[in-house]
């Protein structure tokens, strides 16, 4: 009898365990395939915030057996794509702003944070600090970014504002010298060190938080209906460094 009885509970112990395992599986939206949204088409540049999220991504399905359908998208109102159940998972760098927030979707755990800067030619440095020091000037901003709540917010008047629809626009008219300055982001770890972003070529001026003495967290966007995909990537946050070494 006693036999029988340890018998039992190890069966039972066995299939609670397995009916564990299989309620913690990972169900996407198009079984074994994690579609991610992304704002880049195969990113190389190593300063490039987006190959640092591939990368992230990549080492995250890898870990869950998970094949990858990266599919690129403008920037503004992707956080929505998620609730749509177009992709599994935003990945393009998303600020985790209450106005982002939509139902059919949620905001994954901060794996990074950012700040926001100027960008200006090397050659300037000597006449911005600023932004208050580009009233007749034009600053270029993304449409739907941060950078473009926060040049809206702190440009006095005078201040000539350009938006476009990406970062390689606005970096093809910065380099044709039609704009003064580009607003855009410091990268930081969760533990306060810098991500390096650029080069000694590079100057940004004008660092701040987009809210005084508060945190610009990015995050990612998971479908609700992509099962037990924001727990596997919270626990991924929770234990891997961003970006990957």
């Amino acid at each position: 009898m006693n036999k029988l009885a340890t018998t039992i509970t190890l069966l039972c112990f066995c299939v609670a365990v397995n009916g564990c395992v299989v309620d913690q599986q990972i169900q996407t939206l198009r079984s074994g395939v994690l579609t991610v949204a992304v704002t880049s088409d195969a990113p190389t540049n190593q300063y490039d915030s987006q190959l640092w999220i591939r990368q992230y991504v990549e080492q995250f399905a890898a870990e869950q057996g998970l094949e990858i359908s990266w599919v690129v998208v403008p920037f503004n109102e992707s956080w929505l794509l998620a609730s749509r159940d177009e992709v599994d998972l935003v990945a393009t760098n998303v600020a985790n702003f209450p106005d982002r927030a939509h139902s059919g979707a949620t905001f994954s755990a901060p794996f990074l944070y950012e700040r926001r800067a100027l960008r200006i030619n090397p050659e300037d440095q000597e006449s911005y600090a600023h932004i208050d020091d580009f009233i007749g000037k034009t600053v270029g901003v993304v449409s739907g970014m941060a950078a473009e709540r926060d040049v809206n917010r702190r440009a006095p008047d005078g201040v000539i504002v350009r938006t476009t629809n990406t970062f390689a626009e606005l970096y093809a008219e910065f380099d044709l010298g039609q704009l003064d300055a580009i607003a855009e982001a410091e990268y930081y770890a969760l533990d306060d060190q810098i991500i390096p972003s650029h080069g000694a070529e590079i100057i940004l001026i004008d660092h701040h938080d987009l809210t005084p003495g508060q945190r610009e967290e990015s995050v990612f966007v998971v479908s609700n209906n992509s099962q037990n995909l924001l727990s596997a990537v919270n626990a991924f946050i929770g234990q891997t460094k961003f970006p990957i070494p």
